[in-house]
């Protein structure tokens, strides 16, 4: 029996885990090693911030995935690899081998240039799996602070992810601290305009949606420093915030460097375009954890996702000593950016509007997203057949 073992359970892992659950592929086991027991779809967060959904609608369920996949979940952190023995370390646990390994474990925020004198009022958007808890705490912590005064949030980061947390905010803090909260939310961006390489007009919504919603949007300046009351800006001036949501370009996990591959500037290992090392080891990185270099794609989820066929595809093909398939990526896709108010805001090959229809369509692609991992959302015949099959396993 060779042994296979995929390291995360994010966007990418999730596809080739429920594909495994339907044909497994001969001889072969599947060892899954991940920090938690439920993955977070990251496309649902603005939503439960929002009120729109309850937290459990962005949750999957990775023990009853890997239950129904015969597969054996180890709970732990990766904390590196030995490619040449091909033997895996995990913290608490003893080291495992493998015959063919897939890791697919994120991005973590970076700090870079940035003086942190006081990170008590930092809440890294990154890892989003455990993000609302972090939140909450400091909010709890945040309200027993202000003295009466609103609550000074500042985001920082002009992206898709942090236009949708300053828009989707309010009523996630009004839920936790009481009716009648307030808050006042600035967002910070390096770049000139939000949400960089959106067209203008994706760009021009995002902006308005922004002043509507009262949030201030400090453009063209960086954050130098972060102190226990207030932000530093490059051109030195300051903004006060009791909380600071960092959703900022990542860099890729200390432990990736345990691979000694060529990376990019941010640390991710470089791989072929059929998702595998460019070393030639039986080794792929997935999702953000690795960059193709023929592709040099955006970390996103969409991408995450668009990669879980390809790489199921190519565990197979390799198991099998057959050909590898290459991973051909749109570069052209639907954004839906949630602003918080019942609409969304799309985007379609430089086509760009707002509107009630957009969140509708939204929530339908997040729904059915979410619903293809869930047990209970397959179809009776199905779901007792994978039941049945992981009890004889």
């Amino acid at each position: 029996m060779r042994t296979v073992v995929f390291v995360g359970a994010g966007h990418t892992h999730l596809h080739a885990l429920r594909a495994w659950a339907r044909r497994p592929p001969a001889n072969a086991r599947l060892v899954v090693i991940s920090e938690s027991s439920v993955s977070t779809y990251s496309g649902m967060l603005p939503g439960v911030l929002a009120g729109q959904y309850s937290r459990d609608a962005m949750e999957i369920d990775v023990v009853g995935l890997c239950r129904a996949a015969a597969a054996e979940l180890i709970i732990g952190r990766w904390t590196g690899l030995d490619r040449e023995r091909r033997v895996l370390h995990i913290e608490g646990h003893d080291d495992r081998s493998f015959d063919v390994a897939s890791i697919g474990i994120g991005s973590i925020p970076t700090f870079r240039g940035v003086t942190v004198t006081d990170p008590s009022r930092l809440v890294p958007v990154k890892p989003m799996v455990t993000f609302l808890d972090r939140l909450d705490h400091r909010l709890l912590t945040a309200q027993r602070e202000r003295s009466g005064r609103p609550l000074r949030i500042a985001v920082v980061g002009g992206g898709a992810g942090g236009v949708e947390l300053a828009l989707c905010l309010p009523p996630h803090v009004d839920l936790q601290l009481g009716g009648g909260a307030l808050c006042e939310r600035t967002l910070i961006t390096g770049g000139s305009q939000l949400v960089p390489g959106a067209p203008p007009r994706a760009a021009a919504l995002s902006w308005q949606a922004c002043v509507r919603a009262g949030v201030r949007v400090v453009r063209g300046r960086r954050v130098a420093g972060v102190d226990g009351t207030a932000l530093t800006l490059s051109d030195g001036t300051t903004v006060d915030a009791d909380i600071v949501l960092w959703a900022t370009t990542a860099v890729a996990t200390p432990a990736l460097a345990s691979l000694g591959l060529p990376t990019d500037a941010r640390g991710f290992p470089l791989t072929l375009d059929t998702l595998q090392v460019i070393s030639g080891h039986p080794i792929f990185v997935v999702g953000d954890s690795g960059t193709v270099v023929a592709a040099r794609l955006p970390k996103a989820g969409v991408t995450a996702v668009r990669e879980g066929p390809v790489l199921w595809r190519n565990l197979q093909r390799l198991l099998s000593e057959r050909p590898l398939v290459c991973y051909r990526p749109r570069r052209k896709f639907l954004q839906l950016l949630n602003t918080g108010d019942g609409q969304a805001i799309a985007d379609w090959r430089g086509w760009s509007c707002k509107g009630t229809w957009c969140w509708r369509l939204k929530n339908v692609i997040d729904r059915r997203f979410v619903a293809k991992f869930r047990l209970e959302g397959l179809r009776p015949h199905v779901r007792g057949r994978l039941i049945a099959r992981a009890a004889r396993r």
